[in-house]
């Protein structure tokens, strides 16, 4: 196509300077001067309208570039204006634009699809620059809310960053200390409604401007109801426990009560051995519900966390010299493996010690009877979180019971004061971590402590 175009421009020139020629010869050699002159008139013209074509085409060239630009898909070019060499370059001009236009179109599909699955989300979505949470001028306008947002925050449909901020100023005090990314929960009173927030914020850059995507949601109802199971849980195994000590107490306290009314003072050796041992029966279970009472007030009040540096290496030293012992004994191997190089956690030592020591002592009661009983200690980190596994191989936790596990005193063991691991995982909250556990029966158990 250019070669045929540079031919043509090759031979319009050689015209020219043949007809210019021409003129030069017939006014020095002739006298013919007026032929002369029209000749030379007629070479100027060609050359204007070479200069006027390639003008042209330069505009229309330059009016494409403009229409990609600036996404303008109305503009269309004649293949036939140019004539032959040219029409194959504005049919893919043409082709170009249309291309350009269906991408547009699509793209402009898809954000108005994403943008009405946001704007129905029961969830806030806020989207602004990270440069608007210290913007006090107006200078940057919000990129997106959604009616969740309004509607939990209780505001206006403010267009900018400043006059949200100076409506719920402690909504955007939660969100500065994670304005990198992350995730907090707080309890609010926003416009005089008491709100309990799961707040979590995201960076992304967009041509070299960072955005924070924030996203929020009022998560009171549903920690409401998770408490309310949690009392219902506790209550039922308070009740059984309750209910197993005061049975025998009321129909011994009956039995005497009746032995009394019905021979008064007259009492033999057998009434009197009878009612000692009603007594001390009475004594006995007395004292259980008083060791269960301590248990309950351990339950509740279990210490604040005195958090200091410690390496896992400490830890771990320290677990193996206060286990191993009761673990050779039972005949359990105890491994305990940690990472390399220095891995320093900032833990109440003492407290951690305790998670740790109820969890082997339960995973030694759990490889009873197993052959070859293992129980592995590891210490894993991803992105920048500790983890502490401990692991064995015995019998398992039955699915039916393994999401009662954690509720106080719930156990499974005849010796058990069910309130291990309700302690254990009261202690991980306190450091902002979690208790969690994995198991499958007849093969192993996981609990995970996470930092």
């Amino acid at each position: 196509m250019f070669r045929n175009f540079h031919i043509q421009l090759l031979l319009r020139y050689l015209l020219i300077s043949v007809v210019l020629a021409g003129s030069v010869l017939l006014f020095v050699y002739t006298e013919l001067y007026f032929t002369a002159s029209a000749l030379f008139l007629i070479a100027v013209l060609l050359g204007y309208g070479i200069q006027l074509y390639m003008r042209r085409l330069g505009r229309d060239i330059d009016h494409f570039i403009e229409a990609v630009k600036t996404r303008d898909h109305a503009v269309y070019f004649s293949p036939k204006k140019y004539g032959g060499p040219f029409q194959r370059l504005f049919h893919s001009f043409n082709d170009v634009l249309q291309a350009h236009k269906t991408i547009t179109i699509e793209r402009e599909s898809v954000f108005q699809l994403l943008k009405s699955v946001m704007e129905r989300a029961p969830f806030g979505v806020i989207t602004v620059a990270r440069n608007a949470l210290t913007d006090t001028q107006g200078k940057y306008p919000i990129l997106f809310i959604n009616a969740a947002a309004y509607r939990l925050l209780q505001i206006p449909e403010y267009h900018y960053w400043y006059r949200l901020a100076a409506h719920v100023p402690d909504f955007v005090q939660e969100i500065l200390p994670i304005t990198s990314g992350g995730k907090r929960f707080t309890e609010k009173f926003i416009n005089g409604s008491k709100v309990l927030l799961s707040l979590e914020t995201e960076v992304i850059r967009l041509v070299q401007e960072e955005y924070l995507i924030i996203t929020f949601q009022d998560i009171k109802e549903e920690v409401e109801q998770k408490e309310m199971e949690a009392w219902n849980k506790l209550i039922e195994v308070m009740t059984h426990e309750i209910l197993n000590s005061i049975t025998p107490i009321y129909t011994l306290a009956g039995t005497v009560k009746d032995m009394m009314d019905a021979k008064g003072m007259n009492l033999d050796a057998e009434d009197l051995e009878d009612m000692r041992l009603a007594a001390g029966t009475i004594k006995r279970r007395s004292d259980g519900l008083m060791n269960f009472v301590q248990d309950y007030r351990m339950v509740a009040e279990v210490p604040t966390p005195q958090l200091e540096p410690c390496t896992a290496e400490e830890l771990f030293t320290g677990i193996r010299t206060l286990m191993k012992p009761l673990a050779d004994q039972q005949g359990v191997a105890l491994e305990v493996v940690s990472l390399p190089g220095r891995n320093q956690l900032l833990i109440d030592l003492k407290l951690i010690e305790q998670v740790l020591i109820n969890l082997i002592t339960n995973a030694i009661y759990a490889t009873k009877e197993r052959p070859h009983p293992r129980i592995l200690i590891q210490l894993r980190k991803e992105e920048e979180r500790y983890f502490i596994d401990v692991i064995d191989n015995g019998k398992g936790i039955p699915p039916a019971i393994l999401d009662k596990i954690f509720v106080p005193f719930f156990t499974t063991r005849s010796n058990g004061s069910g309130i291990g691991l309700s302690i254990s995982r009261n202690i991980m909250k306190l450091h902002k971590g979690n208790l969690d556990v994995y198991s499958v029966e007849g093969q192993e158990t996981r609990f995970t402590l996470s930092f």
